[in-house]
């Protein structure tokens, strides 16, 4: 097969988009696949065309940076028709565009439709893309939902990188129960762990217990949940893995048991969970939540919401906690119930977990769900 994967965000740009369209683009070449990436040229001196480290062909179009480049437009410039020419002389089989809303995406789609090729959009998200600000907000959901709608003319196929993510495509009209997830290599994510110490490093003896949170910081990932949640728990220390707006308010909690590590690097991150006891993700809004994936890889029970991924790493309930109310107290006492499981148990359930996550949440099961959701449309 021949694909064509647009994606407005794509490596050396860092994010879960851009990781889970590398990913794919990659697994699909290694098994034979052609593949060209149509993406955003995020810098002046971006090749407009390279061969990738997955194997895909890459093409870049020119963009202008909105958002602080999280949403890039397509740009003026002759080469765009002619990079788009260049996507079309591949003579793509089918056509995947990752998320709705991006500019890039509302072009990937026009290009499936106007060649008549098999369109599957796959969307990242559980709710409206958010600024946190309520003004910006509603205008954003404003556009999200005539965008969305303007797509029905091409009539593409829908997909979630979840199922909550498919679940929320029915906000804007779209019955689909096509999910293409979200995945990890576990086991290569467990080799690549750095030598950081991070109890050494921070001065804690064995027996306290480590809670972890990984994300950005800010109010709808749970931020400031977490903050919070250490006052309930003096007795353990809560280590948080990031940046973001929600920072000075963290620290203002003063809160002695709470550690900010700043952003880490994937070695160190996976570094960090091998040392944990418990993952907090007290997250509004997840498309496919990765940081359940690299939690799960080390078998870290996670206390969290009922975000995209949940269903699918915690295939079995007793592997976790999945909260009903996302309060401090409620995250606290999630954590310290965790905590307060038998030992016996809590490294069988850690077992389990870890061996799901190694098995079944595999990129080899991302591929086909992909074959799966273009047969389920003829394609």
């Amino acid at each position: 097969m021949r694909y064509a994967i647009f994606s407005a965000l794509y490596p050396p740009h860092l994010g879960g988009v851009e990781r889970y369209t590398q990913n794919l683009a990659g697994r699909l070449a290694a098994r034979g696949d052609e593949v060209t990436v149509v993406t955003s040229a995020l810098s002046p001196d971006a090749p407009a065309q390279e061969t990738d480290e997955a194997g895909a062909e890459v093409v870049r179009l020119p963009s202008i940076l909105a958002m602080d480049g999280r949403l890039p437009l397509l740009g003026p410039g002759r080469d765009l028709d002619g990079l788009m020419a260049a996507v079309a002389a591949r003579k793509p089989d089918r056509v995947v565009v990752n998320t709705r809303f991006y500019p890039l995406s509302l072009a990937g789609i026009a290009f499936g439709g106007k060649a008549a090729l098999p369109t599957l959009v796959i969307d990242h998200g559980q709710g409206f893309l958010t600024l946190e600000s309520p003004l910006a907000d509603r205008a954003i959901e404003a556009y999200e939902r005539a965008v969305t709608s303007w797509q029905g003319r091409w009539h593409p196929a829908y997909a979630g990188i979840s199922a909550a993510s498919a679940r929320w495509l029915s906000t804007f009209g779209i019955e689909t129960d096509l999910v293409v997830p979200n995945a990890i290599d576990a086991d290569a994510f467990r080799a690549e762990a750095s030598g950081r110490d991070f109890r050494r490093e921070l001065g804690l003896a064995e027996d306290v217990p480590l809670a972890v949170f990984a994300g950005r910081l800010l109010a709808s990932k749970g931020a400031m949940v977490v903050a919070e949640a250490a006052r309930f728990l003096p007795e353990v220390a809560f280590l948080v893995a990031g940046s973001g707006a929600a920072e000075e308010g963290m620290r203002a909690t003063r809160a002695q048991n709470l550690r900010l590590l700043g952003p880490l690097s994937h070695e160190d991150l996976s570094a960090l969970f091998s040392q944990a006891d418990v993952l907090c993700l007290p997250s509004l809004r997840e498309g496919f939540a990765t940081t359940l994936l690299e939690a799960g890889a080390w078998g870290l029970i996670p206390v969290t919401t009922h975000v995209g991924g949940s269903d699918e790493v915690l295939a079995d309930p007793s592997w976790g906690l999945v909260l009903d109310r996302r309060t401090p107290l409620a995250l606290a006492m999630g954590v310290d119930e965790v905590l307060g499981w038998p030992a016996s148990v809590r490294a069988e359930r850690s077992a389990a977990l870890a061996a799901h996550v190694r098995e079944a949440c595999t990129w080899d099961a991302t591929l086909g769900a992909l074959d799966a959701a273009f047969g389920s449309v003829g394609a």
